[in-house]
């Protein structure tokens, strides 16, 4: 591991975990980061509170993306650095990534007459809230056409190819209000729920395989409430359903298949619905350094903003230098080794081994 390397990127993660950026309050960490890419020498556009910055290559175009910011902190949340780790709120998910991301726009040009890209950097808010809040989706339609986009969601540094589709539900079961002391003159919404609750419990995860990787579609039941004081039967309970779907099938084809289980004994209301993202390894730049650099490539088993991007045409996927297992948790750190691996990595796909043909903005070759 290099040494300056190391502790340019610990510095810089350390520095972007200073500074609080939970869901919906992203301007200091955006005003941070329009500063740093600036002063690395990149053409820096901020738009609300997301920025782009772009380092001029004569290559293929290839954007980086990441988000902004971090689900709230676990209580007493440690920021430092404790042996090769760094722990804050964030950390893996994905300031580690975020970082690698600034010190990749710093990188000195190369020769004249090499495929060095054309990179474009792109950090965006809103992305841990509802899908139609994303940061990203106003920042889309603002960019160049892109050749290869890379989100850098925390995946060990393995290439996770596509993600799951999600829906969230309000399933809403209806009883009668009546005195907790004679339940009798009314009907426990509660009770009513039994049926689809068990359904939902035996459900099995169903395998998909898309391009020979296993994605896992699963129905889940992840937050219960009524509306009525603790002596009352409640004529109301509302149970939210989480839905993840493999890319190839719709929101509304995974909305459909709850209805059914539900079979009419509740309302059900979608308030939340993102798209799947689609397979795309065999882009050639993208196949060729995954070979090159003999590259795992995994399903991504969750939802990230390569469905976005892959639905607005761009070759996308995750690889990043948080591991998976410590998004959101408390205590959450990245590996130093981890951050440098990621930046080596990136640096062979943006540098000059780079030789797919560059496209106008228009798709020619």
């Amino acid at each position: 591991m290099t040494k300056d390397l190391a502790d340019r990127l610990a510095a810089l993660t350390l520095e972007l975990l200073a500074v609080p950026s939970v869901t919906g309050d992203e301007a200091a960490i955006a005003g941070r980061v329009a500063a740093l890419a600036g002063n690395r020498g990149c053409e820096v556009r901020r738009h609300g509170n997301s920025v782009v910055a772009h380092r001029a290559g004569p290559g293929p175009a290839i954007g980086l993306f990441g988000h902004l910011d971090t689900v709230s902190p676990a209580k007493d949340q440690p920021v430092g650095r404790q042996g090769d780790r760094l722990l804050g709120c964030g950390a893996s998910d994905m300031k580690g990534g975020l970082a690698v991301m600034l010190d990749l726009a710093a990188a000195a040009p190369v020769a004249a007459g090499s495929q060095a890209a054309d990179l474009w950097l792109v950090f965006y808010d809103r992305e841990e809230g509802p899908y139609e809040s994303n940061g990203l989706r106003t920042l889309l339609p603002l960019l160049p056409r892109l050749d290869l986009a890379i989100a850098l969601e925390p995946t060990g540094n393995v290439v996770q190819a596509g993600c799951m589709g999600g829906i969230h539900a309000q399933v809403t079961f209806r009883g009668q209000r009546a005195h907790s002391a004679r339940p009798w003159q009314g009907r426990n919404a509660i009770y009513g729920a039994a049926g689809v609750l068990r359904r939902l419990a035996e459900l099995s995860p169903r395998e998909v395989r898309i391009a020979g990787l296993p994605f896992y579609e699963v129905m889940s039941a992840t937050m219960a409430t009524t509306a009525n004081s603790r002596n009352v039967v409640p004529d109301a309970f509302t149970v939210n359903v989480n839905v993840r779907f493999a890319p190839g099938r719709t929101a509304a084809e995974a909305a459909a298949e709850l209805v059914d289980l539900v079979a009419g004994e509740a309302e059900v209301a979608i308030v939340d619905a993102a798209p799947a993202g689609e397979v795309r390894v065999d882009q050639p730049l993208l196949a060729g350094w995954i070979q090159r650099a003999g590259l795992a490539v995994e399903p991504k088993q969750a939802w990230t903003d390569v469905a976005q991007l892959t639905a607005a045409g761009i070759p996308a996927v995750n690889l990043g230098p948080g591991d998976p297992a410590q998004a959101h948790q408390a205590g959450e750190w990245v590996e130093i080794e981890a951050l440098v691996t990621c930046h080596e990595l990136l640096s062979d796909l943006l540098g000059p081994r780079s030789s797919e043909p560059r496209r106008d903005r228009s798709g020619q070759s």
